[in-house]
């Protein structure tokens, strides 16, 4: 499957850092007085959660880390290559303090140490409308971003005979999914993955309800020591199409935090959706979040709400800064970043190729620093693309790659 992702061009973090990254040393989140994100007062490096929005190495949440010595695990614990990182994917890093841009829409930098990461369905389509589709009853709901790879490029072209790996975020107030990512294949996998709120649990006949799905679990399933109601879960079934599913492994919500051993004062940035709690104490993804002092803006945080989060690492928490809730017209409006060298260049049709991806140009794209009408140089380039509705790439910024 091929490569995905969505990062905003000029980012509000992007700007800030390039503002302050000639009179200021980064130094990661720190947690001090300073309310300007990237400034620090003592912090000893990264973390950051989100979708993976660009590619050379992989960016995440406007910082483009480098990938190339980290640790790369699946949240199921088996390694991993940091090669298979593909844009759309849900990830976690653990990283270097955060070098910010050194010019205006540049990207700050850092060193990815530990990355996790895996899907949250996997399985059958069952259906599919123009907005989404299903998978093992289950709704996944796809946006102009998300990124489909694979066997087709676009949601119009997916139907019951595929089988999909979706990344993304579980809403457990509604049980559907919010997709970043669809990998489509005409290939059953070797099992099927659910994730979700346990609901309706019952002991005594060892069943629960994961959305509209019934699961069973016995004593070969491998599971948490306690299962409660309103727990977060995964689930792995056997791939086949059973009256009703009998879990083979029951996996408790990733906590990236302990597992990608994240220290205090570490700089944290977080993307997703709110899965439990509210207010000031919520979680997202996994991590726990404390805003008793942040700043909310853009909307009031609940239960299946996008939020962005801005804080600093105490004790396993994201003591946040700033929190802003995002809106679907925010999330359908991103850009993806990639960088690399360019091949299969043709003037003629205006395209080209990088990081595995065919690219359009036209006469809206800027150039910055290339003529490719003159001289097809440099090779080792930066663009900003969008998704078409075609499943198509069209560059709306190309420049020479000075970082």
């Amino acid at each position: 499957m091929k490569p995905v992702q969505s990062v905003p061009s000029v980012s509000r973090r992007t700007a800030l850092l390039t503002m302050v990254g000639a009179v200021a040393q980064f130094a990661g989140c720190g947690g001090g007085d300073s309310n300007v994100a990237g400034l620090s007062s003592g912090g000893t490096g990264s973390f950051s959660g989100g979708t993976v929005n660009g590619l050379g190495s992989i960016i995440v949440n406007g910082i483009r880390y480098d990938d190339s010595s980290a640790t790369v695990t699946r949240y199921d614990g088996t390694t991993d290559s940091s090669a298979n990182l593909r844009v759309g994917m849900v990830v976690f890093i653990q990283g270097s303090v955060v070098t910010p841009a050194t010019r205006v829409g540049g990207t700050p930098t850092a060193k990815a140490y530990r990355i996790s990461y895996g899907e949250e369905w996997r399985g059958p389509v069952d259906a599919t409308s123009a907005n989404g589709f299903s998978v093992l009853g289950q709704s996944v709901d796809v946006l102009s971003t998300t990124v489909f790879d694979g066997v087709v490029s676009i949601l119009a072209d997916v139907t019951t005979a595929h089988y999909v790996e979706v990344y993304g975020y579980v809403d457990p107030s509604s049980g559907r999914l919010q997709a970043t990512r669809v990998e489509v294949a005409t290939t059953q996998p070797s099992t099927y993955r659910l994730s979700g709120s346990i609901r309706n649990l019952d002991t005594s006949a060892r069943t629960f309800a994961l959305g509209s799905a019934t699961i069973h679990y016995n004593e070969a399933t491998t599971k948490p020591a306690l299962l409660s109601n309103g727990q977060l879960v995964g689930v792995i079934l056997p791939a086949q199409q059973p009256v009703s599913w009998t879990a083979t492994r029951i996996e408790a919500q990733y906590q990236p935090v302990a597992s990608l051993q994240v220290s205090d004062k570490d700089e944290a940035e977080i993307h997703g959706v709110v899965t439990s709690g509210s207010g000031a104490l919520f979680n997202v993804n996994g991590v726990q979040v404390d805003a008793s002092s942040a700043v909310i803006s853009n909307g009031t945080v609940a239960v299946g709400v996008t939020v962005e989060v801005e804080g600093t690492v105490r004790n396993g928490v994201v003591v946040a800064s700033k929190v802003k809730v995002e809106t679907e017209a925010e999330l359908e409006a991103q850009e993806f970043e990639f960088h690399g060298t360019f091949s299969v260049l043709d003037t003629s049709a205006r395209t080209f190729v990088l990081k595995g991806y065919r690219f359009t140009y036209d006469s809206q794209t800027e150039f910055d620093g290339i003529n490719w009408a003159t001289n097809p140089t440099p090779s080792y380039i930066e663009v900003k693309a969008v998704l078409n509705t075609d499943g198509s790439w069209r560059a709306t910024q190309v420049e020479a790659d000075n970082d």
